[in-house]
């Protein structure tokens, strides 16, 4: 498989904004509600966002530069001026009104109007919380950081969150589940991923040291049929099982591919003790 290169410095700022996008993602939204220091609001949203730490809980958005002529937008203008501004996740509920806001309105327009989106009062910053949101932050400016200064530079704003408000219904077993966020990320051009849904699996974390991939026996390595992903699973066990019986049971495969394409099947209905116990016939085959 071939790969393209394409170097930075030979793209304009709007080829490398689609790059970015594009090969980014999904990445979360955030729906910046600011107000101006006249008291006059704004709402927008901006994908370049993450969290960046717990203690103090500290988040990150990027209103950048239009990438056509390097003016700056009213949600840095607004949250620079005042030091504060709220983020709200998007759910898939919110997603259309959401694209309306995302217009770009004349400076004094207020975007909760055009996009129909109700404001709530916040609690500890001037900026409104969006009564739809199910999960969102009220911030308090702590860095400003200029990447750049030429059309599509980044202009990100560090805040720290002093309140967070989450939709009752969102927590199950004591943590907020995806699938009752339902929220969505941004991909590039048109597109949005919905993080909820068929979609949506699970991965456990490593316990310890997984045994890793170079403890894998070579015949799996050297497999056409399991999957990166498939060897990846057997590699996170905690410890090679300490006797793998080669024991055949009646029904077993007894080709290699069969045997391959059984312990694929081991693991995709998480089954791993059956899957290296199919493991061990496979290496004396």
């Amino acid at each position: 498989m071939s790969l393209r290169t394409l170097l930075a410095a030979e793209l304009n700022p709007i080829e490398t904004n689609a790059l970015l996008c594009g090969g980014i993602g999904p990445r979360p939204i955030a729906f910046a509600s600011t107000v101006s220091p006249e008291g006059l609001r704004n709402l927008a949203p901006f994908s370049f966002f993450n969290a960046f730490g717990s203690n103090p809980p500290m988040v990150a958005f990027a209103p950048n530069r239009r990438g056509r002529d390097g003016t700056v937008k009213h949600s840095y203008l607004n949250a620079v001026a005042t030091e504060e501004f709220v983020i709200a996740a998007v759910s898939h509920a919110m997603v259309q009104q959401m694209n309306v806001a995302s217009a770009e309105y004349p400076d004094g327009v207020d975007e909760f109007v055009k996009s129909g989106f109700t404001p709530l009062p916040a609690q500890f910053v001037k900026p409104a919380l969006v009564a739809e949101s199910p999960f969102q932050m009220e911030c308090k400016l702590h860095q400003m950081v200029e990447l750049g200064t030429g059309p599509g530079s980044g202009l990100m704003l560090i805040g720290e969150v002093v309140a967070f408000h989450a939709r009752e219904d969102c927590f199950q077993e004591g943590i907020l589940h995806p699938d009752r966020l339902d929220l969505v990320g941004r991909n590039g051009g048109a597109f949005y991923t919905r993080a909820s849904g068929p979609s949506l699996f699970q991965i456990a974390k490593p316990v310890g040291r997984p045994i890793g991939y170079d403890a894998l026996p070579e015949v799996l390595r050297q497999s056409r049929i399991l999957t990166g992903n498939d060897l990846g699973r057997l590699a996170n066990s905690a410890e090679l099982p300490a006797q793998m019986s080669a024991e055949r049971r009646p029904g077993d495969a007894t080709t290699s591919n069969e045997l391959e394409q059984a312990i694929q099947t081991a693991l995709q209905r998480e089954d791993l003790a059956e899957a290296w116990r199919l493991v061990a016939l496979r290496v004396v085959l």
